[in-house]
């Protein structure tokens, strides 16, 4: 056999392969189908975000929502949560196994004085409450204040978001309290709380609170807030 022969015969055989390899890689490459949101424009005030994920063997992805991320339960590969949209542009992305989707939509929905967001690490359950100056609770059975507080999103599995909103907010203290209602044998999970006043105005701040909860059924005091009377 010549030279000449087997060097063409190897060149041949790693481009076989290359050529394998480069569609086996596509064959199994993870791929996000969006089903909702498809972007565009929306007057819901709450957005659904549900799809699948193919080609990934995990059964958690990354949510970020508005540069907030989260982590995402998948039931074989497919997704589901429901958010609160912002006043105007959403940035909506999911990140799994080097795979991303991201999908902007405009949100025309009325303005909020405060929204607060928590997510947690594990899947297990985690209940918001939050205390207004008045004295009273909103969480998830008085899902509503006579002051105008409203728990929009409450979820009993998966990452959270749990969200409460209030368009027009009473001056004083608030307090946030989280309830770990139950481990699901997982005895440690660090909740993400996220403090948004004026969502969408010039005068819009964010705070960051983070807390880890070791005992299932404890309520546990995250973050105290003022509201200063205009």
């Amino acid at each position: 056999m010549s030279k000449s022969f087997k060097k063409q015969a190897i060149l041949g055989f790693f481009l076989t392969m290359t050529v394998f390899l480069a569609m086996t890689q596509k064959l199994y490459a993870v791929e996000i189908n969006l089903d909702k949101p498809w972007g565009g424009f929306t007057t819901d005030k709450i957005q659904k975000i549900s799809g699948v994920i193919s080609g990934f063997n995990g059964n958690k992805a990354t949510l970020v929502v508005n540069g907030i991320p989260q982590g995402l339960l998948l039931t074989n590969g497919r997704f589901s949560v429901s958010i609160v949209p912002s006043p105007g542009n959403n940035v909506i992305e999911i990140k799994a196994g080097g795979a991303s989707k991201t999908v902007s939509f405009f949100a025309k929905v009325p303005a909020k004085d405060i929204k607060i967001v928590l997510i947690w690490d594990t899947q297990t359950d985690v209940d918001l409450w939050v205390i207004d100056p008045k004295g009273e609770k909103c969480y998830y059975s008085s899902p509503s204040t006579s002051s105008g507080g409203n728990l929009d999103v409450d979820v009993t599995s998966g990452y959270g978001p749990e969200t409460f909103t209030m368009a027009q907010a009473l001056p004083g203290e608030y307090s946030v309290q989280v309830q770990y209602y139950s481990s699901h044998s997982t005895p440690i999970t660090r909740v993400h709380l996220y403090v948004i006043t004026y969502e969408g105005t010039p005068r819009e701040q964010r705070q960051y609170f983070q807390f880890t909860m070791t005992k299932a059924h404890q309520v546990y005091q995250i973050a105290k807030f003022q509201i200063e009377e205009n």
